[in-house]
């Protein structure tokens, strides 16, 4: 997998990318480049993919092993959808742009022209060696909340280190 790819694979098994379960079918994948919602109609704004070489030797109802760099078994997946992916409209749908000075735009055109689906199977998170005590599933997020008394929750995601504007917007959101 690439580095991209397990932080996927991450985000699937923790929840982070609820209510998938796994890597987008055909279904997910065309609807949410043209609405932004998953085949259920829940709001989901980008892909989540995975793709394979058009030489990769994958076949439906077949098993894969899913590892990382160093080659540790981090899942198995039953594939059990292998389609055509269109990296031009994704580009332009989900990212706005073909230029491929984008950097997901650039890493899209190195992808293998397919993309695979099925059911997952997760034996371990991928290992981490910095900022432990940070790297929380969603669910132990809430519990962290929920015990520190928090009345509202304020999230807020910014390409740029915070400024006094962004502070600002986020106190006068928590008084809501």
């Amino acid at each position: 997998l690439t580095p991209r790819n397990i932080c996927d694979l991450e985000l699937l098994a923790t929840g982070g990318f609820s209510p998938l379960k796994s890597f987008m079918g055909k279904g997910d994948y065309q609807r949410v480049l043209g609405e932004m919602r998953l085949e259920s109609g829940s709001l989901f704004p980008i892909p989540i993919t995975l793709a394979v070489s058009r030489n990769a030797d994958i076949r439906l109802d077949t098993e894969i092993a899913l590892a990382d760099q160093q080659n540790n078994l981090l899942a198995i997946l039953l594939v059990d959808e292998i389609y055509e992916g269109d990296p031009r409209t994704e580009a332009r749908l989900a990212y706005g742009t073909n230029d491929v000075r984008h950097p997901m735009v650039s890493e899209m055109n190195s992808w293998g022209g397919l993309f695979i689906s099925g059911t997952l199977r997760v034996f371990q998170l991928p290992r981490y060696y910095d900022f432990c005590s940070l790297r929380l599933s969603p669910a132990a997020v809430r519990e962290r909340l929920k015990s520190l008394g928090h009345r509202n929750v304020v999230a807020f995601q910014t390409r740029n280190p915070l400024h006094r504007a962004h502070e600002e917007m986020m106190a006068r959101a928590a008084l809501f």
